[in-house]
C-alpha cells in the first residue's frame, strides 16, 4: 500500500523545516529582479545591428571588388586594342622591309643616291686554279679516352688543391 503525504506526515514537516516561511512586511528588503526580457531585447538589438553592419560591409566589399573588376576589364580591353594596333604595324613594317629588299630597288638606290656604277668587262678578272679543291680532315688527337683522362686529371688536381 502506498503512503500518501499529508500535512501531518514526517516528510511534510521536514520539508517545512528546510524552507522557512517568508513573512510579509510593509516594505520588503528584497528587491525584485528586472525581467530578463530587457537584456534579451538589448542583445537582440545588438545582434540585429551587428548583422546589418556586416551586411552593409559585405555589400560595400562586393561593390568595391566589382569596381576593380570593371577597371581591370577596361584596362585589358585597352591593352588588347593596343596589341592589335602594334601587330598591324608590325605586319606593315615587315611587308615594307621585304619590299625594300628587291634587288632592282637596291641597285637603283646604289646608282642614284650613292653614285655607284656597274662594272665593265675590263674590270672582271678570272682566276684559274690548276689543282682542284681538296678537303682533308686533320687527324685529331682528341679521342674519347683522351678527353676522359684529361677530365680525371683536372678533377684530381682540383681535389689536391683543396686539400
Amino acid at each position: 500500500m502506498a503512503a500518501i503525504a499529508t500535512r501531518d506526515s514526517a516528510a511534510y514537516k521536514r520539508y517545512n523545516e528546510k524552507l522557512p516561511e517568508v513573512k510579509a512586511e510593509g516594505k520588503s528588503s528584497l528587491q525584485l529582479a528586472k525581467p530578463p526580457r530587457k537584456r534579451r531585447r538589448k542583445s537582440l538589438r545588438r545582434s540585429v545591428i551587428l548583422s546589418i553592419l556586416a551586411a552593409v560591409g559585405a555589400s560595400a566589399y562586393i561593390l568595391y571588388c566589382q569596381m576593380q573588376l570593371t577597371q581591370l576589364t577596361a584596362e585589358v580591353s585597352k591593352q588588347s586594342d593596343n596589341l592589335s594596333e602594334m601587330q598591324a604595324e608590325n605586319v606593315s613594317l615587315t611587308t615594307k622591309k621585304m619590299n625594300s629588299m628587291d634587288m632592282t630597288e637596291v641597285e637603283q638606290h646604289a646608282v642614284d643616291d650613292l653614285g655607284m656604277v656597274k662594272m665593265d668587262n675590263s674590270q672582271i678578272e678570272y682566276v684559274e686554279l690548276t689543282r682542284p679543291d681538296v678537303v682533308t680532315v686533320a687527324h685529331s688527337e682528341h679521342s674519347l679516352e683522351n678527353v676522359v683522362s684529361g677530365l680525371t686529371e683536372w678533377f684530381s688536381s682540383i681535389v689536391e688543391y683543396i686539400r
